[in-house]
């Protein structure tokens, strides 16, 4: 059995997507006062490598918690898209010649290496964006899961593509990393949050399994 990471390290200091809230730790607790260390934490419910719950963009939608484990948790195609260049979209034609591959696992990550930029501003901006017409598509195909690796789904449209895809329950893990020698396999993902009532999303971390 491989396990490959697919998560970032998390830091209080990390980049936040642009217009959100930053991060902050703080020890309440030392060992060396109270003979335990103990930490208030407030994070960026959309930082890292981290998962939309459908309440991330559709008034009513599920929250974290009433999402069952299934989208999270099973096979999932590692689909190749490597040669995608910066600011490009992810075409539905790009997809169509893996819909068995994807059909079968129920889950989808594409593949395309974005996950070195972390951390720059590039990261946020010039990312392969996943289309409307996409989005479109993997809900025809009946998909559970999408992960990709920028911080969002897509820069113009963005809330277009989110709004398909939760509106459809399809959920969203965004951030990943660690890709590249896993393209065009069929993984083991194993990528549940906690389970936070009334939560739109959080970080989480996430790992592919190779029996």
């Amino acid at each position: 059995m491989r396990i490959t990471d697919l998560s970032h390290p998390f830091h209080i200091e990390d980049m936040v997507f642009p217009g959100t809230p930053k991060m902050s730790m703080y020890r309440s607790h030392t060992i060396e006062k109270d003979g335990y260390n103990l930490s208030l934490v407030s994070i960026n419910s959309h930082a890292g490598t981290h998962t939309d719950a459908f309440l991330h963009f559709e008034e009513g939608g599920k929250s974290l918690a009433e999402i069952g484990l299934d989208a999270y948790i099973g096979p999932c195609f590692v689909m190749d898209c490597l040669e995608k260049v910066p600011c490009s979209d992810i075409t539905p034609d790009d997809l169509r010649p893996f819909a068995q591959q994807i059909q079968k696992a129920g889950r989808v990550i594409l593949a395309t290496g974005w996950g070195k930029h972390v951390n720059t501003d590039a990261f946020y901006t010039d990312f392969p964006r996943v289309s409307p017409e996409t989005a479109e598509y993997l809900v025809f195909l009946g998909v559970k899961t999408l992960g990709v690796e920028p911080p969002t789904l897509h820069t113009d449209k963005g809330a277009e593509v989110h709004h398909i895809l939760l509106g459809n329950e399809v959920v969203v893990i965004e951030g990943l990393t660690n890709l590249e020698a896993l393209a065009g396999k069929e993984i083991l993902l194993s990528a549940a949050p906690l389970c936070f009532e009334g939560m739109d999303g959080f970080p989480l971390r996430a790992v592919a399994i190779e029996l």
